[in-house]
């Protein structure tokens, strides 16, 4: 299935009834039905950083601002302090991070952590100097910081983790929380060391197998729960990486002037590739893998339609991984 939301994606999730919702650059916000029936769209103040879904609410934020959309219409928005980043929710609160930056420094200069009710109503703001990085709900609110502390929040209090570099970003799942971090390491909650790359850290993910690391220089990196390389895969810029169905592990890349795609098996090896636009954003459930382009479309890969395609009769190897290359194709045209 192929969607247009008109304007590069920003924001992509996938709800557990298969619904499709999608944020733009300039604002625009929509959701489709499992069938891609257009179910609503509105139009926030500016590009969508993330999408929280909680209910009936969809909450984003949008440039400046968290704004709460139920159906379609906008119930209320706030502009926080800054740029509005990260969303999770807590203790039956909507939590948000905010950022400044400095331009003649480079670097961030303020940060604030908000608490609003489900109804809007603010309920507190926790001002830092450090960015929060990554954010997750599990026993604690969890946040990942940059600098110039670094380290992590647990609840309302301070760890170090296993180096001082500033967190970069992070994952929750499969019963461990990881963080990536600017000088190469892979750090856990409990301050461990798990990993040592070769240059900073732009996203982790767990898979079934373990965990995969898209380093900064555009290399891969799969590893198993304790840390043993499984896999490895160089290439261009990495945009985003996704784990879905039958332990496929897609992957967005930038070539300068296109964008690729790739797919690859749980040991590595790659099952197809296919030339597209930018790929931005990409999210998953269990039986759909979706990718949000720069020319505003977006992909989805239902597993049983993967699956036939796969299966396909084929002279070759390679045959099978041109039928697949077309189809990525097809639905790109």
């Amino acid at each position: 299935m192929i969607r247009d939301l008109g304007q590069p994606v920003s924001a992509l999730h996938i709800g557990e009834d298969a619904s499709i919702i999608a944020g733009g650059w300039d604002g625009a916000l929509k959701k489709w039905d499992h069938e891609g029936t257009l179910l609503w769209g509105t139009q926030c103040e500016d590009r969508i950083e993330c999408i929280l879904v909680d209910g009936e609410l969809v909450v984003v934020t949008s440039g400046l601002h968290i704004t709460c959309v139920i159906d379609g219409e906008i119930q209320w928005s706030h502009a926080l302090e800054g740029s509005a980043d990260l969303l999770t929710t807590f203790n039956d609160q909507i939590i948000a991070t905010s950022s400044v930056y400095d331009i003649e420094h480079g670097d961030f200069m303020e940060s604030g952590i908000w608490n609003f009710t489900r109804e809007g109503e603010l309920l507190n703001v926790n001002r830092m100097d450090e960015r929060p990085w990554f954010i997750a709900s599990e026993a604690d609110l969890i946040v990942g910081l940059g600098r110039p502390k670094c380290g992590v929040l647990i609840g309302n209090e301070y760890h170090n983790l296993a180096t001082e570099s500033p967190v970069t970003c992070g994952v929750s799942g499969r019963e461990r929380t990881l963080f990536g971090h600017a000088d190469g390491t892979v750090s856990s909650l409990d301050g461990a060391k798990v990993s040592k790359e070769e240059t900073s850290i732009d996203s982790v993910l767990c898979s079934e197998s373990g965990f995969v690391i898209a380093l900064e220089n555009g290399t891969l990196v799969a590893r198993s729960p304790d840390s043993t390389e499984l896999w490895k895969a160089p290439g261009s810029q990495i945009t985003t990486q996704v784990s879905g169905f039958n332990e496929l592990h897609w992957c967005g890349r930038w070539q300068i002037t296109t964008g690729v795609v790739e797919v690859r098996g749980s040991d590595g090896k790659l099952i197809t590739s296919a030339s597209t636009s930018r790929p931005r954003v990409s999210t998953s459930s269990e039986l759909r893998i979706g990718i949000g382009f720069d020319d505003g479309q977006i992909l989805v890969w239902e597993k049983e339609l993967f699956e036939r395609r796969s299966s396909e009769k084929s002279s070759s190897t390679d045959g099978r991984k041109s039928a697949l290359a077309a189809k990525l194709r097809s639905l790109r045209e």
